[in-house]
């Protein structure tokens, strides 16, 4: 098959290698399309995977081609999307159903071969089945519309509340859409990239704003008339934009922090005494909830695309056969050009 393989930090490259084989319970899935992560620039040429050479890519969907020994519930021809996450199953937080949270989990596209390629291998347990009305495409984005709506869940949104997400990218630009789903009565929206903004304007309801031309904190104490957020959602990774969310909550107000960090995390001490003396409510995530029985983040998500409550269209901004894979992402990594999603279709 055709792959595109990285050998060595910064060295990845098209071309072909041997079909992956399914083993028992394995199913071999005809990759579709698989997203670009935002945290597969840092893997592909800064961290490096686990191992190499490996295929990149855990973002993705296709169709079922194979089936393993053991496999009941999928078969050739089932469109699919594939949650990257391999949890052991034996450990205490897989044994409380926290599978997102496993202590010895493997994960496609960097500690095993992922979705930059013609077919993966999963397990069926992490294969979703697709609804009819959700193009493959779209479905290769369920990794990240689950990532966005179990971040929501761990603020504990409820209806009417405001929110105020910190950065457009991805995720962010999904979160709103999610915030407006669950009822949010006001949805805010910052970043320093005017692209990603206008973006964001496309949704009912989205307020934005510039933080390069204004004090993002202080623009979401105006909207809300000197309250502040009830949740705030940092989807950036940056010491400067944490600190903001901190400033931007209400009192007792809740942030929930998700942005992969890409330095140094440290908190201003005016910052740090703002939790204390507003007693906000400062919590992590990490993942999402696969579910079971048509239950968690990836079945929410599916049926969200299905029902056309998230419209994932506008995030598209680039796409590109396997071959032209390395280059978009050089261009990607060095800012030479404007991107949101793009999508590797094979």
């Amino acid at each position: 098959m055709r792959a595109c393989v990285l050998h060595a930090i910064g060295d990845l490259r098209a071309g072909e290698v041997s079909d992956p084989v399914p083993g028992p319970g394995q199913v071999r899935v005809r990759v579709a399309a698989c997203g670009i992560c935002g945290s597969d620039l840092p893997r592909v040429f800064e961290k490096g995977t686990y191992r190499f050479p490996l295929i990149p890519g855990h973002e993705m969907a296709g169709v079922v081609e194979k089936v393993g020994a053991g496999v009941a519930r999928v078969a050739p021809g089932d469109r699919v999307a594939v949650f990257p996450l391999l949890p052991c199953g034996w450990c205490e937080p897989c044994r409380l159903g926290w599978l997102h949270l496993c202590d010895d989990y493997g994960y496609l596209g960097s500690r095993c071969d992922g979705g930059f390629a013609e077919l993966v291998l999963a397990p069926e347990a992490n294969l979703v089945p697709v609804p009819e009305g959700v193009s493959l495409e779209h479905a290769a984005l369920t990794e990240p519309a689950a990532v966005a709506r179990h971040a929501l869940r761990r603020g504990g949104l409820a209806k009417g509340e405001t929110v105020w997400i910190v950065g457009a990218g991805t995720i962010g630009l999904v979160l709103a859409q999610w915030a407006h789903e669950l009822g949010a009565s006001q949805v805010f929206v910052s970043d320093v990239q005017k692209f990603k903004l206008d973006l964001a304007r496309r949704w009912p309801g989205v307020l934005v704003c510039d933080a390069r031309e204004h004090d993002a904190p202080g623009w979401v104490r105006d909207e809300t008339h000197g309250r502040g957020a009830d949740l705030v959602v940092e989807a950036v990774g940056m010491a400067v934009t944490a600190a903001q969310a901190i400033r931007g909550a209400r009192k007792r107000g809740r942030v929930v922090l998700m942005g992969n960090p890409a330095g140094e995390m440290v908190l201003p001490q005016n910052d740090y005494a703002l939790i204390l003396r507003h007693e906000l409510d400062v919590v992590g995530t990490w993942n999402s909830d696969r579910g079971a029985g048509g239950e968690g983040d990836w079945a929410e998500s599916l049926r969200a695309m299905c029902e056309g409550a998230l419209d994932l269209d506008p995030i598209v901004t680039h796409r590109t056969p396997l071959e032209g894979v390395p280059s978009l992402m050089e261009r990607m990594r060095r800012g030479e050009e404007p991107y949101v999603k793009a999508i590797v279709a094979p």
